[in-house]
């Protein structure tokens, strides 16, 4: 008789259980178009989606708001890998429905250095279908521990799911997590592991050439045609050119190669030039009048490497 109570009580409780997961919103998955939004973040910035987008992938974080013992812990373990984030070219971005004065709390107690908006009424957080509604019991639970309803600045009792997105350029989910339990959260590493292999996958595609020689027929025939002709049929995503070293010298004394350079400007080539070798050379104010990207160089490359770009030199 007891065992007969027992499976009953486990049905009942799974049965309940479900239904909870199913009344959950699941979110939006891998493949689907990430929606648009502009919200305020903690020092009353709009952001953009779809601006940062412009500048490589986007990392969206949905937490249920600073009240929440889980995610403040969640958010700290972002802000310990925010930098490796950073440096992939990504954009580390938080979202909760709890007002901006609230909001600016939390990036406080965490000390997040990346944004964190208020989602008001949970906009955005019903665009990607991650927001549910609480349950009577718990709505009242939250409002008498610690209300809710002065977090989120309404009595809705809706609360968004925990989840984790990385969006890529073209504003197309490419890494997911998302569960009805509030306790399951995104592994971090996991994340930086998506975010890396997006990132390298994506920039396979881009070329950078290196031009140091200070040989006009290497520059004709080879360091200047090659970029030029990828660009023109579309062999790479994005084609740069790099001047660099004696090519630096070159380039601001031979008009020919000038106006070479600004057909290729023109096709879409981006050309940058090392400041510290034009520097050397004493050619940088002609470079810049040239319409180039005179900028330190040394970091950029090594990024170009790190990130999966195809680099090659001449």
């Amino acid at each position: 008789m007891k065992i007969k109570k027992l499976i009953i009580s486990f049905m009942m409780l799974a049965t309940a259980l479900s239904g909870i997961a199913q009344d959950a919103a699941q979110g939006l998955r891998i493949g689907a178009k990430a929606p648009d939004f502009t919200l305020n973040d903690q020092n009353g910035n709009k952001v953009n989606l779809y601006q940062l987008l412009q500048k490589g992938p986007v990392v969206l974080k949905w937490y249920r708001g600073g009240w929440c013992p889980l995610c403040n812990l969640e958010l700290k373990g972002f802000a310990d890998k925010v930098s490796e984030i950073n440096q992939l070219g990504a954009t580390l971005v938080a979202i909760s429905p709890e007002l901006p004065d609230k909001g600016i709390t939390t990036a406080e107690k965490n000390q997040l250095s990346f944004s964190v908006v208020s989602d008001n009424d949970n906009e955005a957080g019903r665009k990607y279908d991650l927001v549910y509604q609480l349950d009577t019991e718990t709505a009242n639970k939250y409002e008498k521990g610690f209300g809710l309803s002065q977090y989120n600045g309404n009595n809705k009792a809706e609360v968004p799911l925990p989840a984790t997105y990385i969006i890529d350029s073209k504003g197309i989910i490419r890494y997911a997590f998302v569960n009805p339990d509030y306790t399951k959260r995104a592994n971090i590493d996991d994340v930086i592991m998506n975010l890396t292999q997006l990132v390298k996958t994506s920039n396979n595609n881009k070329l950078v050439l290196v031009w140091s020689s200070d040989d006009p027929m290497v520059a004709q025939r080879v360091a200047l045609m090659f970029p030029h002709a990828a660009q023109k049929n579309s062999w790479f995503s994005e084609t740069t050119l790099v001047i660099w070293g004696p090519s630096a010298k070159l380039i601001a004394s031979d008009t020919t190669l000038q106006k070479k350079l600004k057909e290729m400007q023109t096709d879409g080539v981006k050309i940058k030039a090392c400041i510290a070798c034009a520097n050397a050379y004493g050619v940088t104010e002609k470079l810049k009048g040239l319409h180039y990207d005179v900028l330190p160089m040394g970091e950029p490359l090594a990024e170009y490497l790190k990130r999966g770009y195809q680099v090659i030199t001449f």
